[in-house]
């Protein structure tokens, strides 16, 4: 027996004496392994769908990406590299089987900024025995395996030949760079303005590895700026901004304080629908009647950037402007705020942020974490009883997640809202006849408007029943635009536009509706503002105080503006369109003014500081106190 064991051996080392046989057969068996085991991830966290396939173009990203991966750290350590590849392989598995835990509840798989919230393992950690599965072994089962082959293999040397290193150098560096070229090529075909509403795409597309070297390395650039001392001019900037913005207290402080606050974000209504007619039908009749004993403010521009939703989401919680390219959410992520959620928990209330999809979607599941409310409630959270467009219906939605916050003696809930979400094709039996507008996307949208108005109604009457209309402060208000370029054609024949452009920027506009009890009597007003001015309107009623908000509450006297993403200010009787440069007034003319003009530009001050406020986190630890004393 012994006999024959020595003979194999001896088979064994004379194959593996020939030059490079051992590095191509760990360096292959590494690259197999985690391609291997980053495909089974896609499947079983469904970000590949079945039927199971290496026929796609996912795959060669994924082989392509593991073996750049690979070949680079064998490059990189060309000494004792099959204890490094052992080493790496052990770690890339560990976190792909994270991902996959992680994924399999939240759809999406870690972040660094999920890691940096180590509370997110108290939100699986009940559900760890029911998250895994036995084919998950699939992680470790190969170890064994390699470390048997390091160990039959321990004694035998190569011999050292100075051109065969040279060789077996370049031989990596061309794999290298065939790798990159060849990746970079067939990755010109995907579509990458999906990453930025939800980054869990660039996993769908390119595969895990992809994505969390991409992660990576959005974090180390952002790291980067962070830590880079501020520069006098951005601490003038800071100071000039804060000191000219005051404190000013409206009449109205404080009349709401002590109510509970609901919060109700629409998805994509505009300003437009309110009190428009179609056929002689309303389209928003409880919410035209519900101005009858509200604020209600007719002139508020949206001040959405590239993340859309999620940038309303962000000024209504902190009062701040979105970034001009990206999304908060991925960008800032791990920043601290001092958000409406954060404030009302600190005054006692249970705060809770809703929405009916998916919680990554957004980063959301990271972000709401930071903003400190009680907990987020997604997808995952409700009853699927009844489904209108993406996912749960409103008018469910709404009674469910009043079911979760009413079982609290003071809270504060963010009910962000999904069924009106483009392409609005999920109304088809709304009573709502449109004209010549019936089967288009226009038309479609006016009978999510109709719908929405429905599900706001049934929200009213959820709280008139159980006895708390009159101690809730009730604020709605439309997140971004909902028809945009394709439909501008129809939607300017709709109105009855002129098609100029200075017209079509002045209807993308969202309806803001603050309900403070059936006794107030309800006041239109007209003056100009933006979603950044929400929060210090809150604020103002239910009499709170916050240093940081950059806008100005709504209720205050004397006259409005907004300043949109690109540097475009909108005043009460002009619009400085900042791309153009021009000055226009309110019959969309082109004018001259410079003192008007000068004050556009005075006003633009405010994207800066809300810049150098996010890309060096200031409101981590008092850092912005520090600077304004």
């Amino acid at each position: 027996m012994l006999k024959n064991k020595n003979i194999y051996t001896e088979k064994l080392e004379r194959l593996l004496e020939k030059p490079f046989i051992i590095d191509i057969i760990f360096v292959l068996g590494t690259i197999f392994s985690i391609f291997t085991k980053t495909i089974y991830l896609q499947y079983t966290i469904k970000l590949k769908e079945p039927p199971f396939s290496l026929l796609n173009y996912v795959s060669v990203y994924i082989f392509l990406t593991t073996a750049i991966m690979v070949l680079f750290v064998a490059l990189w350590v060309p000494k004792r590299y099959k204890g490094v590849l052992l080493t790496f392989n052990i770690l890339i598995s560990i976190l792909l089987f994270s991902d996959t835990l992680y994924g399999r509840y939240y759809g999406i798989p870690l972040t660094i900024p999920i890691l940096y919230q180590v509370g997110f393992v108290n939100d699986i950690a009940q559900s760890i025995f029911s998250l895994l599965k036995i084919k998950d072994i699939v992680f470790f089962i190969d170890f064994p395996i390699i470390v048997l082959f390091i160990y039959l293999t321990r004694n035998i040397k190569t011999k050292k030949n100075p051109k065969l290193v040279l060789i077996r150098s370049t031989a990596i560096v061309l794999s290298l760079l065939i790798g990159v070229s060849v990746f970079n090529k067939t990755t010109e075909r995907i579509d990458r303005s999906r990453h930025v509403y939800q980054r869990k795409n660039i996993a769908v597309d390119l595969g895990t590895i992809y994505f969390h070297g991409f992660d990576i390395y959005d974090f180390v650039k952002q790291r980067i700026i962070r830590n880079q001392p501020l520069t006098d001019e951005e601490i003038t900037t800071l100071k000039n901004f804060y000191e000219s913005k005051g404190n000013e207290k409206t009449d109205y402080y404080g009349i709401a304080a002590d109510k509970n606050l609901i919060v109700v974000q629409v998805e994509a209504m505009q300003e437009f629908v309110v009190d428009f007619a179609i056929e002689g039908q309303e389209v928003t009749p409880f919410l035209n009647k519900l101005k009858e004993n509200s604020f209600y403010f007719n002139n508020i521009y949206h001040q959405v950037a590239g993340g859309n939703t999620s940038d309303a989401e962000f000024m209504l919680n902190n009062s701040m402007y979105p970034t001009i390219t990206g999304a908060v959410n991925y960008l800032y992520p791990t920043n601290e705020f001092l958000s409406l959620g954060k404030v009302m928990k600190n005054l006692g209330y249970v705060s809770y942020a809703f929405h009916g999809y998916e919680s990554s979607f957004w980063n959301r599941e990271a972000v709401y974490r930071n903003y400190e409310y009680d907990k987020y409630f997604s997808m995952n959270d409700f009853e699927l009883d009844e489904k209108r467009g993406w996912a749960i219906s409103d008018e469910s939605f709404f009674r469910q997640a009043l079911d979760i916050s009413l079982k609290n003696e003071k809270f504060f809930s963010f009910l962000i809202t999904l069924s009106s979400h483009h392409p609005y094709d999920a109304f088809g039996d709304i009573d709502l006849y449109t004209g010549e507008f019936e089967g288009t996307q226009v038309g479609n949208y006016l009978k999510s408007m109709r719908y929405v108005d429905t599900a706001i109604e049934s929200l009213f009457r959820e709280l008139e029943e159980r006895g708390q209309l009159e101690d809730t402060l009730i604020v709605i208000y439309g997140d971004h635009s909902g028809l945009y370029q394709d439909q501008r054609g129809l939607t300017e024949a709709l109105l009855g536009l002129d098609g100029s452009n200075i017209a079509w920027n002045k209807i993308q506009k969202v309806p803001v509706w603050i309900y403070t009890g059936s006794e107030l009597e309800g006041r239109t007003i007209e003056k100009v503002g933006g979603q950044i001015d929400i929060l210090p309107t809150i604020l103002d009623l239910m009499g709170i105080d916050h240093p940081y908000t950059m806008g100005r509450s709504l209720l205050l006297d004397g006259p409005g503006y907004c300043v949109k993403w690109d540097g475009s200010v909108i005043f009460d009787d002009y619009y400085y369109n900042n791309q153009e440069r021009v000055l226009y007034n309110n019959n969309n003319e082109p004018v001259e003014d410079e003192k008007v003009v000068s004050e556009a530009r005075s006003k633009q001050e405010a994207l800066k500081v809300s810049d150098i406020i996010l890309k060096k986190n200031l409101l981590k630890n008092g850092k912005l106190d520090e600077i304004l004393k």
